[in-house]
């Protein structure tokens, strides 16, 4: 959806079916809980997350093979996630976070290991994952983790530590990058499944965030932590290479929430600034309230048709690296804009917690920060210049 309300592209029945289901899914379900949610603070909406499994929102992104609903294509999963974060955008990124666990897989993954690890994670009552990274000395520098991975008769042996792991101790499954190699840098990760419950897997209390507190994060400890060599995602050393394919789906999609984020903002307080009457009249007919919701209005279809451009690229087969990191750093500065915006011309009342926008100001920084922060996008753009 734009500020204009016209399809930048032609959509499919089944594209405006999907896009229809999420949209009154977002209205009726998830916006009148955002509040609720970011005030318990380290509790995720486990409600909201079942109730849109019933409705196949959970699965979409996943193929029909494995039972998902075979919307792959990275262009519907932004259609998808931009109307789910209109609604709140911490838990429009908990419904659909399974996708984030999935691309790895699909990219890395056998037969056997997609059958074996998606296929739980479809139908009403799907399974919970995550994706482990980051460590507490190891954020924009990926290729820098010390988590090892130490081959044993049969597997290998993880011991290390992870931070800010999105839905940790919640999760059943969990894809986790560690060191084959930890004399190289990129060529010596490699890419591990693990489930819940294996030995020598801990995990440290919620992290109390600024915002997006519908996805818990914690830390996760490695000591001596077995997993067979069947469990080993690709070949020994491939693991960095499967991240940054996994990053240039991840940041388009999170392009579109941040997108969604913005236009929730925008119209929000475009509606507030039509009945807000001062020195005689609305306050949108006020020079300065008015050339702010312009740029917000131009600065949201801009980041979104980029957006929707960088999914078309991707679905075609281009690389887009450079693309991907464009659009995810446009949508999430511009989600920071309009967010600013909305809470500056509500005034005092935007910076009270009697209306959303300073919750969604507060939500949408970390659209700056996740998946690779502006400054690495920026990094990112100009080496492929």
């Amino acid at each position: 959806m734009t500020t204009t309300g016209i399809e930048p592209w032609p959509l499919t029945d089944e594209q405006r079916d999907i896009v229809e289901l999420c949209r009154q899914f977002a209205t009726q379900q998830i916006r009148p809980r955002g509040r609720e949610v970011d005030e318990r603070d380290v509790e995720s909406p486990l409600d909201i997350f079942e109730a849109a499994s019933k409705v196949g929102i959970t699965d979409f992104m996943l193929p029909e093979t494995y039972g998902g609903g075979g919307f792959t294509d990275v262009f519907t999963q932004c259609l998808v996630q931009e109307q789910l974060c209109w609604g709140d955008p911490g838990i429009g990124n908990f419904v659909c976070s399974n996708g984030f666990f999935a691309d790895p897989l699909l990219e890395l993954g056998t037969e056997e290991q997609k059958e074996t690890w998606l296929r739980p994670l479809t139908g009403p009552s799907p399974l919970y994952t995550a994706l482990a990274t980051t460590e507490p000395g190891s954020g924009s520098d990926a290729a820098s983790i010390t988590t090892t991975a130490t081959r044993v008769e049969g597997g290998y042996v993880l011991s290390g530590q992870k931070a800010w792991i999105s839905n940790a101790g919640l999760a059943d499954q969990y894809v986790v990058f560690a060191k084959t190699d930890p004399n190289q840098r990129a060529g010596g990760v490699s890419a591990f499944l693990i489930r819940k419950g294996t030995e020598g897997m801990s995990f440290g209390e919620p992290m109390r965030k600024m915002g997006q507190r519908a996805i818990v994060c914690r830390e996760i400890f490695f000591d001596q932590v077995f997993v067979p060599e069947a469990d080993r995602l690709g070949d020994e050393g491939q693991g960095f290479y499967g991240l940054m394919k996994t990053f240039d789906i991840s940041r388009i999609v999170l392009a579109a929430a941040a997108t969604g984020a913005a236009r929730a903002a925008y119209e929000y307080a475009r509606d507030y600034a039509r009945e807000r009457m001062q020195f005689g009249k609305p306050i949108i007919e006020h020079q300065a309230v008015a050339f702010r919701l312009a740029d917000m209005a131009s600065r949201i279809e801009s980041a979104w048709l980029m957006t929707l451009h960088a999914a078309r690229q991707i679905d075609a087969g281009a690389d887009v690296t450079k693309l991907a990191a464009m659009a995810k750093l446009q949508a999430s500065e511009t989600a920071m804009f309009c967010t600013w915006g909305a809470v500056q011309t509500l005034g005092g009342w935007g910076y009270s917690r009697e209306y959303p926008v300073e919750q969604w100001m507060r939500d949408a920084k970390l659209e700056e920060i996740e998946e690779g922060t502006s400054d690495i996008m920026r990094l990112v753009i100009s080496r492929h210049l």
